[in-house]
Formats: structure tokens, C-alpha cells, sequence
């Protein structure tokens, strides 16, 4: 079972007390509601993906609820989690996710479908988007998704390809993208791959959604601890936070030199409601 990169700052910035009641936004496998059951305090857990259920202990101190933390206002309000003491999101994908659930979360797989919906539910695939958006759209949805510099090239190539076969794994994407970088480039296919599965589950405008949400839900003086992967991510919080007027503290990871570049890339930021 996969321990989050920076649980402790994030458990320790919650200011956790007996019998406090405290949000676990994006639940995953489970690690800080495990944590904040520890240290007394009682936990909604909140998760898009219905499959990450299968970590959960069951206690009678914690709610497990399958939706969008975009909404996570009406949920406290709906389980009597309002108001809150502390909400926790960290905004990673899952070991599990990223290993091999035939999602295509991960380009590392190369006969996974291009699904990349976190929510089955979902309407809107990978596959529907890079097989039907204008080179322009997916253009802008690489571009502003992941700033990646070869985000024209990919965009017209994969107008190009379309033409000829459709794009429906992993692979498919792959070779795509090696044909405009002309070597294998990591660093391009993860830009891109993210960038589209940013824009299947429209990341960005429900962070900015759960964000308005989570503060509205908080005691005063209650703490929303957020963990970022990406700079585009850390942008939007750290903008929420100096446009709102809250207290906050930024935090970043120094100490994981033998993990992922994805792991230490994480940051942490604390807003105090006050």
C-alpha cells in the first residue's frame, strides 16, 4: 500500500484533535484518513474514482463517499460534516491508477486503451477527445495543460494520423509523439498525456470549484491542506489563496532525491481560514 509523499507535513499542518471533524478530499488509497483516525479525529472521505473503495477499513468514525470534490460543500453538509476542522487534498494519482488499471493514466502502458477517466461514469474519454477536437482545440488543451513546447507539432500530427487510423491506445499516442520529438522523449509524453487527461476529467476548473468549496465548509481558523504535482496545479492554489486574502504557507519538497521526479516535484500549501 502506497504512502503519500509528503503525509506527515500534511497531517502535521491539519492541527488534528480529538473528536475533530476533517475532510479527506481526495481519498485514493486511503492513506491520511488512516492517519486522521489515528489521531482521533472522525473523517468524509471523498473519491471520484469508485474502484479506490477497495482500501477502505471500515470504522464507524469515517464516511466514504464516491463523487466530485468539486462538490465538497453539499457533501459536508449532506454527511454533518459542516463546519469542518480541516480538509486535505492531495492532487496525485494513485500508485494503483498509475500502474495498470487500463486507463491509460500512465504512457507507460502501451496497449492500455485511451480512456483516462477517472469516473467510468464520465461521457467524455481520451480517445473522444484526440480523435474528434480540431488541431486548434488540442492545440490549447496541450498547451495550456502542460505548457509543453511541442504542443503545435503533436496537435497537427495527430490530425495527420487520425486521417489514416484512429488513435485508441496508449501506444498509438506514443508513436505520435516520438515521430514529431524525433527520439524517445519522457518528459514530452508525460506533459501531453497529463495535459489530456486534465482535460477528460476538467481538473483544472473543478480544483478551482473544490478550492471556493472547501473554505466555505471550514470553521474559522480551520486549515485546507493541499498537495500539488505540477506547477500549473500549485498556481491555481497559490492564486486562490493571495486573491481570497487567506493566510498562507507554501512548503516544498527538498528531501526525496531517490524518489520519482513526479514525488519530488510535490508541494504543500496550508490556507488558514480566518
Amino acid at each position: 500500500m502506497h504512502t503519500p509523499v509528503l503525509l506527515q507535513p500534511a497531517l502535521d499542518a491539519l492541527n488534528i484533535r480529538k473528536g475533530g471533524l476533517y475532510i479527506d478530499a481526495t481519498f485514493g488509497q486511503g492513506g491520511y484518513s488512516r492517519e486522521i483516525l489515528k489521531r482521533g479525529g472522525r473523517v468524509l472521505a471523498i473519491d471520484y474514482d469508485g474502484s479506490q473503495a477497495r482500501w477502505l477499513n471500515k470504522s464507524d468514525k469515517m464516511i466514504l463517499v464516491v463523487d466530485n470534490f468539486s462538490r465538497i460543500e453539499s457533501l459536508a453538509k449532506s454527511y454533518g460534516f459542516f463546519p469542518a476542522d480541516g480538509v486535505v487534498a492531495d492532487l496525485g494519482l494513485s500508485m494503483d491508477q498509475l500502474a495498470g488499471n487500463g486507463r491509460g493514466f500512465s504512457y507507460k502502458n502501451d496497449q492500455d486503451p485511451l480512456d483516462m477517466r477517472i469516473n467510468k461514469s464520465s461521457e467524455v474519454s481520451g480517445c473522444d477527445i484526440i480523435n474528434s477536437y480540431s488541431q486548434e482545440k488540442l492545440y490549447e488543451v496541450f498547451s495550456k495543460n502542460s505548457e509543453e513546447v511541442n504542443s503545435r507539432s503533436v496537435a497537427d500530427a495527430v490530425v495527420v494520423s487520425r486521417r489514416i487510423k484512429k488513435i485508441e491506445t496508449v501506444g498509438d499516442l506514443k508513436k505520435i509523439i516520438d515521430g514529431v520529438v524525433g527520439r524517445e522523449d519522457a518528459r514530452t509524453k508525460a506533459r501531453i498525456f497529463q495535459a489530456l487527461r486534465i482535460e477528460v476529467n476538467q481538473e483544472f476548473a473543478n480544483l478551482k470549484l473544490f478550492l471556493e468549496g472547501a473554505v466555505g465548509v471550514l470553521k474559522k481558523e480551520g486549515r485546507l491542506v493541499v498537495v500539488t504535482f505540477h506547477s500549473l496545479e500549485d498556481r491555481i492554489v497559490k492564486s486562490f489563496a493571495r486573491n481570497r486574502g487567506f493566510k498562507e504557507t507554501g512548503k516544498k519538497n527538498f528531501g526525496f532525491q531517490k524518489r520519482s521526479r513526479f514525488e519530488r516535484s510535490a508541494m504543500l500549501r496550508v490556507i488558514s481560514k480566518i
